[in-house]
């Protein structure tokens, strides 16, 4: 549900914010042209504890020939699941081709919370998709793309390359509608069609060229239920076909729209025009509201007119901008190293953020490392990081333009110390901060991403359960003060009854508020009807009725709507619905022994 904040000016708190962390992560893998598997792998989870160890558990729930993989990692350490070795599981991952549902769909589960990202990780067409948790979920979004660049039609690299998204379904029955912008394979332009998924199935969408007018920059998805996106651009080259500027992926998770923000800032990275120094960073802003205004640094710039529509922002000598909106927007940032492109969704700034975050970086041979932070001004000297093979200090920060002082920023490129496959943790002990990462080599290949906290306070889409289970609420453990509509104080609650259930959270100069429907699904229990009775040598047959996706019987271990037998004994039956409730019922079958014979005398 839509989150409300309050700022409490002059207000100093002590808090202990969260991280772009979860217990719960869903993914939609995209499609990468392979080039012979050169371009599209190998493919990682990269996982990071906290101060808590963590059993993970990663499984396709669409698919059962995947086995679920469940590792325990200790506290502050790390973990990667390669996705390519010792089964190479690319094909069954990607989600190709487009225009099909398919069953593969990614769902990542944690005993504690754990930061957690997805690598594309092949040496010359790489980027990093930084899982959202429950911030990736909703039932509206806005498709964001880059509309500057071709994607590349090199032959010598495996030929033409597309832009595409991807959806997966957290639940069965989930119904997904898509307005493109443009028009799409099998699709014509701003027709709106719908989908069907069930739980862990993906649907992706793929551009009919490789123009930046072909890119599906705006599109609008909803959804009856929670789903999460994923963009991809393959291959974004500043030149379509030539050979000595080299292509490079941009893509990321997105977020959805209750947790679109009014204000930004965006910090420039290191992509430059090919053969210049110029900066080819830009943003490209989307709204979902009629007459956004927009501004930087406070002077206005532009007013997009219709829900979908976007604005281009070009980076010049500047190094931040302050970008404030009259209405929610959704900000994505193209940025780089030198000619190798990545993208990122930009957190917004009202009451977000992180006062903790914990990262890994991948080893990507002669790559250049960087950072990009951003605060209120006065905690910029109290950052530690851990292991200490690096610092963060307050001579690192400068002001951000338009904020009249209140915030700074670091844009920290080419550092030394930042050590590969380690999990480092960035910790600010006054107040929130938001934290990407940007890094690659000047030949091939970048990776952005950014690990902060995007949501003030989020408890996730409205949602429903089965009758008699409950739920998890959840507002964001270490919190100054808590007020739940049931009257707990506590950081999380477990609910099962319907209805509407909200939370008060103050922290970090806001008081923060967020509702959540809860509903049940509609009760389909299995009725075995009346216990029976037959005689010795005869046998019964019980009927769960039709309908239901899964059937249990015991005894026996048998998987299907009917079961026979003629021996005595209490029998039950566990079925499962298209919803995933389970609904148990017996039944006793009694056996009449046959009376003993009477003989027959013949006068």
């Amino acid at each position: 549900m839509r989150n409300f904040l309050l700022l409490l000016a002059g207000l100093i708190l002590t808090i202990n914010g969260f991280s772009q962390s979860d217990t719960e992560f869903w993914f939609a893998g995209p499609e990468n042209e392979s080039n012979n598997g050169l371009r599209d792998r190998p493919l990682y989870i990269r996982v990071a504890t906290f101060n808590l160890p963590a059993t993970v558990t990663l499984s396709q729930p669409a698919r059962p020939q995947f086995t679920p993989i469940t590792v325990d990692i200790n506290a502050n350490s790390t973990y990667t699941f390669d996705l390519q070795y010792p089964t190479d599981f690319t094909d069954v991952i990607e989600t190709k081709p487009q225009n099909q549902v398919l069953n593969y769909g990614l769902k990542l589960t944690s005993t504690n919370p754990i930061t957690a990202y997805y690598e594309q990780s092949s040496s010359s067409n790489p980027d990093i998709f930084t899982l959202k948790g429950r911030n990736a979920l909703g039932t509206r979004f806005i498709v964001p793309f880059q509309t500057t660049y071709y994607n590349s039609q090199r032959t010598d690299l495996g030929g033409t390359k597309f832009s595409w998204f991807v959806v997966v379904a957290t639940e069965d029955n989930t119904h997904v509608t898509i307005k493109p912008t443009v028009a799409i394979e099998g699709h014509a332009a701003n027709v709106p069609f719908t989908v069907t998924l069930n739980k862990g199935q993906t649907y992706a969408c793929r551009s009919i060229g490789q123009s930046p007018a072909e890119h599906a920059a705006g599109t609008l998805i909803t959804s009856d239920k929670p789903i999460a996106v994923t963009t991809n651009d393959d291959s974004v080259c500043q030149c379509q076909s030539c050979t000595n500027i080299g292509p490079d992926l941009i893509g990321d998770q997105i977020i959805s729209y209750n947790v679109f923000g009014k204000e930004h800032i965006i910090v420039k990275g290191y992509f430059t025009v090919s053969g210049s120094s110029q900066s080819a960073d830009r943003i490209y802003v989307f709204a979902d509201s009629a007459n956004t205004a927009l501004y930087i640094n406070g002077t206005y710039v532009s007013t997009i007119n219709n829900p979908g529509e976007f604005y281009t922002y070009n980076f010049g000598d500047e190094n931040a901008i302050y970008l404030s909106a009259s209405k929610p927007v959704e900000v994505f940032h193209m940025s780089g190293y030198n000619q190798q492109p990545a993208g990122a969704v930009i957190p917004p700034i009202e009451c977000t953020g992180s006062n903790e975050i914990v990262f890994t970086r991948s080893s990507v041979a002669n790559s250049q490392f960087g950072l990009i932070l951003f605060t209120r001004s006065g905690n910029q000297g109290s950052f530690s990081v851990n292991p200490p093979t690096f610092t963060i200090s307050s001579s690192n920060f400068q002001t951000v333009p338009g904020t009249a002082g209140e915030w700074v920023y670091a844009r920290m490129g080419n550092m030394s110390g930042v050590n590969s496959n380690t999990a480092y943790r960035i910790s600010n002990s006054s107040g929130l901060f938001h934290l990407g990462v940007l890094y690659g080599n000047s030949s091939n290949n970048a990776r952005y991403g950014f690990f902060s906290n995007f949501a003030s306070l989020n408890l996730g889409p409205d949602r429903a359960i089965c009758y008699g289970d409950s739920t998890y609420l959840d507002a964001g453990a270490g919190r100054e003060s808590y007020l739940w509509s049931t009257g707990e104080t506590t950081s999380s609650i477990w609910v099962k009854d319907a209805g509407t259930y909200w939370v008060d959270v103050t922290e970090d100069l806001c008081i923060l508020s967020d509702a959540i429907i809860i509903s049940h699904y509609p009760s389909t229990p299995v009725n075995l009807g009346q216990d029976v009775e037959i005689c010795e040598g005869q046998t019964a047959t019980f009927d769960a009725g039709a309908g239901y996706v899964n059937y249990l019987w015991v005894p026996g271990n048998v998987h299907d709507q009917y079961y026979t037998t003629g021996t005595a004994g209490t029998y039950s039956v566990t079925v499962e619905d298209e919803n995933g409730c389970h609904y148990t019922d017996t039944i006793q079958l009694t056996v009449h022994p046959l009376p003993p014979p009477k003989p027959i005398k013949h006068n």
